[in-house]
């Protein structure tokens, strides 16, 4: 239906409300002034707005038309379309909406249209009021100063966005800005006014649910395989050329390209991530851990180092597990752990050293890995947790989400410690050089197993590997770091910044002293019966040798060359408890227990000082002889001449004090090599 229509066809349309001849309906344009447009071609005259009109007639004239449109369609033989026919495009008062959905589906252009266009139409209506003009020579009013440019600044900017043009024209026609004042004066709430001052969308777009083919494509598309887009519509094509009858036209690569483009992610993803990865796409929730005490709730995870350090017994590079065990409501580390892989005993380890430090949780909520679920934390009766009244909780599977505080804490943290070591193997690393680095320091292992000597090149890429105990210091010095470090989701202070971690805790232990509530701490005796890592060695002399340490203890004389399990302590080196391989208990092992100087230190450093004594003794009777030959001035010449005109006699040796560790003059001829011979 046409947006504008003459009077001989509204005459035409005999509707109630309107003149049934031409003439009568031009006057009653004229005395209504009607918004209208000169026609162009055979006949001139002027056309009428027909959304100008009231409501009663717009409504009329819709139904006329839509009769009309019926009547044709029932006298043509239905004829089989060949392609999708495009929706008729609708006001939306005329779609039968409520105003508020129809307010929803507009865009920021449109609104910002619309306010722009009702500004100009209440400065016309403000005309009108002011001078006493008719609203018509109001309009005109308008359209010269728009066009004259004197019209005020404010009005002025207005004008480009009311005129909704793509080249922001700074014009507006009388027969536009008088429509826009029709309706507006029709409207009878603001809502209204927004509604029917409203440019269109333009060219309107199929919803999703119109594209009937897209159920079948994405059927072959979302694959856990991640097919290409390309590939995927060669098989829809040839699936589609098998189909016998098609219920519609196969759309070409573009359009599917341009669709699926469309789609949101999660209608995207889905099939072609499952698990972990498509919830990491989905809504989830927050989790507010500050209505938690201190120690409520600990949150424990463990993962692979995402770097190669040195094995501590046979040397070859490899990737540790490092246990962390966080605080959910200070975000405080409470305790790690290191191992050679994940098991139940890292997570005890992490564990036990929390509790020695800071005492004892309420709960301890981790997931479902192995080294988290073992018999060594939930035994109902030796276990850890059953020991210490602990409840231990464990996450969903394939949802991470609800550990997502540990998880954003290893990526800031420790894989960003193993970024800056050159045996880096995680994402990101450069493959190339990874390889490098990997085939330079197999070569350097295996040279040392063999007992050759080391290339440049070899020692080189051997100093690029982390021994085990940089290593343990490093994470250490990580978790100290971090710590001490203002943390984002913590609140500020009184100064505007963030709590650092350990801030936080002592903060809220304060809070917790004044409502008389405290945290448990174990006794010494209950942290010496609690669980510990433990590795077999074989007992040589008294002697254990583990971690680059070595233990002794008298108890161990009766188990030499036998097996023992040696419990550890990673936070305390001291000492380690040793059980035989039934788990009985044997001694408690010293670090260098058996250790003594080679000889009486202070003997040697007596006898050292008693030589210095003597040799300085020495030196200064030979200074005060020199001293006295100088007093007694030069020899008797006779006694020189004489000397010389006797026979020369064979030199005498000089007899030297044992004592002394001073050099004889050699003379070379006594078979001797000069100042190569020192008594001993």
């Amino acid at each position: 239906m046409s947006e504008y229509l003459n009077a001989a066809e509204l005459a035409s349309l005999q509707i109630r409300g309107l003149p049934g001849t031409a003439k009568n309906i031009i006057e009653k344009a004229k005395r209504e002034s009607w918004p209208c447009r000169r026609r162009f071609g055979k006949g001139g005259g002027f056309e009428y707005q027909v959304a100008a009109l009231s409501q009663e007639i717009q409504d009329a004239i819709a139904e006329k038309h839509l009769m009309g449109m019926l009547a044709k369609s029932t006298a043509k033989p239905p004829v089989q379309e060949k392609k999708q026919s495009k929706p008729a495009v609708l006001r939306p008062s005329q779609a039968g909406l409520p105003l508020d959905a129809v307010i929803k589906g507009y865009n920021q252009k449109q609104i910002a249209c619309a306010h722009a266009r009702m500004s100009l139409v209440a400065e016309v209506l403000h005309i009108h009021r002011t001078n006493g003009m008719p609203v018509h020579k109001a309009v005109a009013l308008m359209v010269e100063q728009i066009e004259l440019g004197t019209l005020n600044e404010a009005m002025m900017k207005l004008v480009p966005i009311a005129n909704n043009k793509s080249g922001g024209a700074s014009k507006i026609g009388q027969r536009s800005l008088a429509g826009w004042v029709a309706a507006y004066k029709k409207a009878g709430s603001p809502n209204e006014r927004l509604v029917a001052l409203a440019p269109g969308k333009g060219k309107q777009e199929l919803p999703i649910e119109a594209h009937i083919w897209l159920g079948d494509f994405l059927a072959i598309h979302c694959r856990p395989q991640n097919p290409p887009l390309a590939h995927s519509y060669q098989d829809f094509a040839e699936w589609y050329g098998n189909q016998p009858a098609p219920a519609y036209t196969l759309p070409s690569y573009d359009a599917v390209k341009r669709v699926w483009n469309k789609l949101p992610e999660i209608m995207r993803q889905r099939g072609r991530k499952t698990g972990p990865a498509y919830t990491k796409i989905l809504p989830h929730e927050k989790r507010d851990w500050d209505v938690l005490e201190p120690n409520d709730v600990w949150i424990g995870d463990g993962h692979s180092f995402k770097a190669k350090v040195q094995h501590p017994v046979h040397g070859s590079p490899f990737k540790p597990e490092v246990t962390v065990v966080l605080d959910g409501c200070t975000r405080m580390v409470m305790g790690f752990s290191v191992s050679f892989a994940e098991s139940c005993i890292a997570v005890c380890d992490a564990l036990r050293i929390g509790m020695k430090h800071f005492g004892l949780p309420l709960i301890y909520y981790s997931d479902n890995g192995a080294g988290q679920t073992g018999k060594t934390i939930d035994h109902e009766i030796t276990g850890i947790a059953a020991r210490l009244a602990i409840h231990h909780v464990t996450g969903i599977p394939s949802h991470p989400q609800g550990r997502g505080i540990i998880e954003r804490w290893w990526k800031d943290n420790l894989v960003r410690l193993a970024r800056s070591y050159d045996t880096f193997v995680g994402t990101g690393m450069d493959e190339t050089t990874k390889n490098t680095v990997y085939r330079k320091l197999e070569s350097a292992i295996k040279a040392e197993r063999k007992g050759k000597e080391l290339t440049t090149e070899q020692r080189r890429y051997r100093q690029k590997l982390p021994t085990w105990n940089q290593f343990i210091s490093d994470v250490a010095a990580t978790i100290d770091r971090y710590n001490k470090r203002p943390h984002s989701e913590l609140p500020k202070k009184a100064d505007g910044q963030r709590y650092s971690p350990a801030e936080y805790r002592q903060h809220r232990i304060a809070l917790m002293a004044k409502d008389d509530l405290h945290i448990e701490m174990l006794s010494h005796e209950e942290l010496d019966t609690l669980f510990r890592p433990e590795v077999e060695r074989t007992v040589r002399n008294g002697w254990l040798d583990m971690l680059n340490f070595q233990y002794f203890s008298n108890a161990l004389d009766v188990h030499h060359g036998k097996k023992v399990r040696v419990s550890y302590d990673l936070d305390d080196a001291s000492s380690v408890k040793v059980y035989d391989m039934d788990g009985h208990y044997i001694c408690r092992a010293e670090l260098n227990g058996n250790k003594h100087p080679a000889f009486d230190v202070d003997s040697v450093r007596a006898l050292h000082h008693k030589k210095r004594a003597d040799n300085r003794k020495k030196r200064l009777k030979n200074q005060l002889a020199e001293v006295e030959a100088e007093r007694r001035g030069v020899l008797d010449a006779r006694a020189s001449i004489k000397a010389l005109a006797s026979p020369k006699k064979p030199p005498q040796p000089e007899v030297l004090e044992a004592i002394e560790y001073e050099e004889a003059p050699a003379t070379g001829t006594d078979g001797r090599k000069k100042d190569n011979f020192r008594y001993f």
